[in-house]
């Protein structure tokens, strides 16, 4: 009998337990709710929350589309909600204090910078390692964030520009063998392995050559990518596959020894140059080496430093991620909205001719014999920061914090508990804030205070703003300026998402954001949907 006994035992232990679970679930379920109860949010419901808004505002778009444009829509829909409020989706995921207000946005990001939510530290650790710029916190952060600073400071970026030119020529000889062709062609794709030859020459002084070879670190990295979450994923296999965690760690392992490798190479190339007394621009990591080595007090020694390594090995890696983010996307959505903008295409060509004359053989020397003629662009960068207001990369989570608050028109509304959401995508198209803001208008940029094309105060802000900005946007901003001298005057670029869906045997027409076939996706970062499928065609030679 005793057998039975027992059984009975753990069947009652285990029905108390699960009861207890149950009520456990219940009232944090109240305690939640009735928090949430007096808060501004979109129309709720006590039982689910804001879920069925939610559910309604992921129904408006494509199924892959980038959740950062669902604040907007749903502001859209309820114009009475004040530009920060809450959408509580407890117990799915956390709840959100989404802001599209910059007063307000300061408040969390300035003048008190809360930390990066726990999401952020979760998704980008399978992706760059734990030691990286992007999710470090405190002294740390500031420490190595304060070594890297010198090489990424506009002046010393410009002493670079010589190998950026290098690799941007070798990226239209590319485009020049797609015209030849005729084929459809990822653009995104192409603008990647531009970004990562850039990267790897800037920060390493080393020539990756991965748009002419495969490269390992490449292929890893774009592996990665491929199994980290996708937006709105409702397979659950795809989403809690366990064999993602031995892929994650697989990949990690070999671009964490290539990158290795290219350190001790890059320090062993340092010493050499030092003895023979050479004199040239260093790469971004040789000026954090040195102030890695004042800062801490270590001898220059022959070994690279353990520590310095570890962090600089991560670090390359969140280079690598957010020139991935930022300036291969970034490059297609210019090509994009140009494409879409006819009269502003021929305003940048115009000025590019300006500024190196029509003979398009002589821009590239033009740029390595002087350059800062990058900067005698202006309609080009209001160009460069129009698109990026209409297709930021990213944008921030931050933490919420019991001590912190946000005042916003008389309210206060707390932080605690909630993941902290100034979105940029939905801040960039508030109409409050910019004038026919759906609208494609470069010079916003070019307008004098008091216009009201005029950009607010931290309204603008696809690298963030205050002191967690991205340390890498004078180098995108570099990087887009030579791209868009060297590609837009000896090419045309337009969009063949028709074309894939019918190679692809797909009808997608339906597939569109503010009816665009070009939006926004969520694969690990903001990327142009379908990797911007593109036909190109020489222009014809001027003298």
């Amino acid at each position: 009998m005793a057998p039975n006994f027992n059984l009975r035992s753990v069947a009652t232990a285990l029905g108390v337990l699960g009861a207890g679970l149950i009520i456990r679930f219940f009232v944090q379920l109240y305690t939640h709710r009735r928090r949430m109860r007096d808060l501004p949010k979109p129309p709720w419901n006590p039982i689910f929350g804001n879920l069925p808004t939610l559910g309604k505002a992921a129904a408006a778009f494509p199924p892959s589309a980038h959740p950062h444009a669902f604040p907007h829509w749903i502001r859209q829909q309820h114009p009475e909600l004040p530009s920060v409020f809450y959408i509580d989706i407890w117990p799915v995921g956390d709840s959100m204090l989404v802001i599209l207000d910059p007063a307000a946005a300061a408040q969390i990001t300035i003048q008190n910078s809360l930390e990066k939510h726990v999401h952020i530290k979760d998704f980008t650790y399978p992706l760059v390692g734990k030691k990286n710029l992007v999710t470090m916190e405190g002294k740390e952060w500031k420490m190595w964030r304060a070594i890297f600073n010198p090489g990424f400071a506009s002046g010393h970026l410009m002493s670079l520009v010589n190998g950026m030119v290098s690799d941007t020529v070798c990226f239209t000889e590319i485009l020049s063998d797609y015209a030849a062709k005729g084929n459809v062609f990822e653009l995104e794709g192409a603008a990647t392995r531009l970004t990562v030859d850039i990267i790897g020459n800037v920060v390493l002084d080393m020539a990756l050559k991965t748009q002419t070879t495969e490269n390992e670190l490449l292929k890893a990295f774009r592996d990665q990518l491929q199994w980290m979450p996708l937006a709105n994923d409702i397979n659950l296999f795809r989403k809690y596959n366990p064999m993602k965690w031995f892929v994650y760690r697989a990949n990690s392992k070999i671009m964490s020894r290539y990158l290795d490798r290219l350190l001790e190479q890059r320090f062993a190339d340092r010493r050499g140059e030092e003895k023979a007394n050479t004199k040239r621009s260093k790469p971004i990591i040789d000026l954090a080496l040195d102030t890695y080595l004042e800062e801490t007090g270590e001898s220059g020694g022959s070994t690279l430093p353990l520590q310095f390594k570890r962090s600089a090995i991560d670090q390359f890696k969140t280079f690598l991620f957010a020139g991935h983010d930022t300036t291969s996307s970034t490059a297609c959505f210019i090509i994009h909205l140009l494409s879409k903008h006819p009269a502003a295409l021929e305003k940048v060509r115009q000025e590019h001719d300006e500024v190196y004359g029509t003979d398009t053989s002589k821009t590239a020397e033009a740029i390595t014999k002087d350059p800062h003629s990058l900067n005698r662009l202006p309609y080009s960068l209001a160009v460069l920061k129009e698109v990026l207001r209409l297709f930021p990369p990213i944008s921030t989570v931050r933490k919420g914090d019991p001590n912190i608050s946000v005042d916003f028109d008389g309210k206060v509304y707390p932080t605690d508990g909630f993941m902290v959401w100034p979105v940029a995508y939905s801040m960039h198209r508030q109409p409050d804030l910019w004038p026919n803001a759906e609208e494609f208008i470069p010079e916003r940029f070019l307008a004098k205070e008091g216009d009201p094309l005029f950009p607010p105060k931290g309204a603008w802000r696809p690298f963030e703003y205050g002191p967690r900005n991205c340390i890498g946007q004078e180098l995108a901003y570099i990087e887009l300026k030579i791209f868009m001298v060297l590609t837009l005057r000896d090419f045309d670029i337009r969009p063949a998402y028709e074309e894939q869906d019918r190679i692809d045997g797909q009808d997608r027409s339906t597939h569109t954001v503010n009816g665009d076939r070009a939006y926004q996706v969520l694969v690990a970062t903001a990327k142009p949907v379908l990797g911007y499928p593109s036909r190109v065609t020489k222009r014809g030679k001027r003298q």
